[in-house]
């Protein structure tokens, strides 16, 4: 085939990703069982089964009923049910089949109930199976009917509060609403199925993968073709290989992606020889190279919010939210947000409605940032975790519940998340104990690393360390050393936040000859470079006598080089700097540092930062103008330098700095115009 015009098309990709249906109910056929983050009731799979009687087990260990129902080997099972299930039968024609315990729960608490379920009627015979709190106020029923494949299995799931059902609860697993036989001829006896029942604080829960087939697609017109496929919420690029039978590498095609109606698309010319194409995951979660992930802060909460601090943090420095108190320059753009994702502040618009700001507890506004990083061809973040609050128990859950939504925000729409640790203000003394207890908690408790979308590097999960070496921030060499050692030793890629001048011991770094063994025991090095400079002349001075030295030293060492670009800088209401002290300049500065990285030959690059408004290096959605600002108060709109500019416009340039990484478009010091 070499030589000619022929085309051979590989037709289908199958993909992962996370989905939050209008009906909460997923076919287990249509998802990987097991990968949902649940928290099961004592005995909710049914593997501790009790007695057994006549050939059954009637009694499953802390259950009680009545009914024609046993904890045994279930039918059309799935790997994560591990064998076991509860089972209800109609042999004796009564009409309701039930099992219960009760359930102690905290209070005021958000919850979600969920069950894998299975119905085994037909249109003529059949039960409902229920999962339910006994009709208390507000119970969350998680009800299956016969059909639609509900033989093979459900994940059914529900949120509620304890405010409005109360924390003593009657847990009932049970069928009721006999009609015929109860059960398709095929499955008499057997009438429906339960397990895994669980009750999750919604902070930690998150959804089962779900797997789809995707239909790629090539249509020819003369010497030009255009391959399409679906819309889908995880990002999927074409690539292209020449011959399939010799396993040669599968090579990324570059060419733009355009989207039309409901269907991506992508134009080809001048096609010779044998092309095969497949759709793949467009962010690769097993390495670093070509990737910019952006910090995520995470850490605004508000009054009311669901988180357990119930305060406000980092949008005012007291309790009092006026624009007197406000600590930050930038303010997002909320206007795609819901009613139930923002809250009231003391300040105004112009027209004297109440100017509102988000709390990151909430799981809906975490998962649509990733949703614009998703629509923007942002790889993912590495989320911030603040060692100096995991003191306290209310913020440590609060952190819990943050890490939560940011995880799955990251497998809903296909992006990639890893944890950077900050050291900034921990005490010394407790400083090697509290990184190295809580990265265990999250890694074997919380099972972080366990995601699909955690990212990885040299074949393990990356975390980072933000801090060591700093002449103000914590830490001995010995101590820095305990802990990277610890952690690599443990099965994981060690990233250092390192000072800007971790290479020559000056400046911002400690001076202790002892830390440049330190900064060379990471895997991979990111000095910091936020504030460093403050202009394009500046950032160019910077790549020539910092970033060009640094990367040729790591790569020397055979480690990883990750520098730091950002935005702009302001932080007039935080620490009474000058407004818009770095100007932003529409993009410019931040694009002039994008193009010095990938020019000087690094192959991932670190964008401080996607939600920092309190220094004003935030990427996401800000305000454009000042009509979107409060009428009290001085902030920073977009369009502070004399631009018009989008909400979304450093969304854009961080995408298109990413496409210019990956090589999908040419290295270029002009900022696009309408990237």
């Amino acid at each position: 085939m070499a030589g000619t015009a022929v085309r051979v098309l590989f037709v289908l990709a199958v993909f992962a990703t996370t989905t939050s249906p209008a009906q909460p109910g997923l076919k287990l056929s249509s998802l990987t069982p097991g990968t949902e983050w649940t928290t099961r009731i004592t005995n909710g799979d049914f593997q501790s089964q009790g007695p057994l009687v006549g050939g059954q087990h009637p009694n499953p260990t802390g259950w009680s009923g009545f009914g024609e129902m046993s904890a045994d080997a279930g039918t059309n099972t799935v790997r994560s049910d591990t064998g076991i299930v509860a089972k209800g039968y109609v042999t004796s024609g009564g009409t309701v089949s039930l099992r219960q315990r009760q359930v102690i729960l905290e209070t005021a608490t958000d919850y979600v109930l969920s069950a894998y379920m299975w119905n085994f009627g037909d249109t003529a015979n059949y039960v409902n199976a229920v999962v339910d709190f006994n009709d208390a106020p507000g119970e969350p029923q998680l009800t299956l009917y016969a059909g639609e494949e509900a033989d093979q299995g459900y994940f059914i799931y529900k949120y509620f509060n304890t405010s409005v059902t109360g924390t003593n609860l009657t847990l009932r697993a049970f069928y009721d609403g006999l009609t015929g036989t109860g059960t398709s001829s095929a499955y008499f006896p057997l009438a429906a199925q339960w397990d895994n029942i669980a009750i999750t604080k919604a902070s930690y829960f998150a959804l089962p993968q779900t797997n789809s087939i995707v239909a790629l697609t090539l249509s020819r017109t003369n010497a030009s073709s255009l391959l399409a496929w679906p819309i889908t919420l995880l990002e999927l690029k074409p690539h292209w290989t020449s011959n399939v039978a010799s396993s040669p590498p599968w090579t990324r095609l570059t060419n733009v992606v355009t989207i039309s109606n409901t269907q991506n698309i992508v134009p080809l010319s001048n096609l010779t020889g044998a092309r095969f194409f497949n759709l793949a995951d467009a962010v690769d979660t097993s390495t670093l190279n070509r990737k910019m992930l952006l910090g995520y802060q995470g850490w605004f909460a508000c009054p009311g919010d669901g988180s357990p601090v119930n305060a406000w943090i980092h949008w005012f420095r007291s309790q009092t939210p006026s624009a007197a108190n406000a600590t930050v320059d930038f303010l997002p753009d909320t206007s795609e947000l819901d009613a139930d994702e923002l809250f009231n502040t003391s300040m105004t618009y112009s027209n004297g409605t109440p100017f509102r700001v988000y709390g990151a507890a909430k799981r809906k506004t975490v998962v649509r940032h990733f949703k614009w990083m998703r629509d923007h061809h942002i790889d993912g973040v590495f989320l911030q975790r603040f060692t100096s609050e995991l003191g306290s128990s209310s913020f440590a859950s609060w952190r819990n519940q943050v890490t939560s939504n940011v995880w799955a925000g990251a497998e809903a729409y296909g992006r990639v998340f890893a944890i950077m640790y900050d050291i900034s203000g921990q005490q010394p003394g407790t400083l090697v104990s509290t990184l190295t207890n809580d990265w265990n908690f999250l890694v074997n408790t919380m099972k972080v690393t366990s995601s699909p979308r955690y990212q990885r590097h040299r074949g393990k999960p990356v975390v980072a360390i933000w801090g060591f070496g700093f002449t103000d921030r914590p830490g001995t060499p010995q101590e820095a050393l305990i802990v990277i050692n610890q952690f690599k030793a443990a099965g994981f890629t060690v990233m250092g936040g390192v000072p800007t001048y971790w290479r020559t011991l000056n400046n911002d770094s400690q001076s202790d000859p002892a830390w440049a063994n330190v900064y060379r025991a990471f895997d991979i090095i990111s000095p910091w470079a936020v504030g460093r400079y403050g202009d394009n002349a500046g950032a160019d001075g910077f790549k020539q006598n910092l970033i060009v030295p640094d990367l040729a030293l790591t790569t020397s060492l055979g480690l990883d080089y990750m520098p730091v670009i950002f935005p702009g800088f302001s932080w007039h209401n935080l620490l009474n700097g000058p407004l818009n002290q770095i100007p932003r300049s529409a993009g410019n500065f931040y694009w002039r540092q994008a193009y010095n990285a990938v020019s000087a030959g690094c192959t991932m690059v670190y964008g401080a930062m996607f939600d920092e408004v309190d220094e004003g290096t935030a990427m996401f959605k800000l305000a454009p103008t000042v009509a979107e600002l409060p009428a009290q108060g001085t902030f920073v709109p977009l369009n502070i330098d004399g631009t018009s500019l989008p909400s979304d416009w450093y969304l854009r340039l961080a995408g298109a700095a990413t496409r210019m990484l990956r090589g999908d478009m040419p290295i270029t010091a002009t900022r696009p115009n309408n990237p």
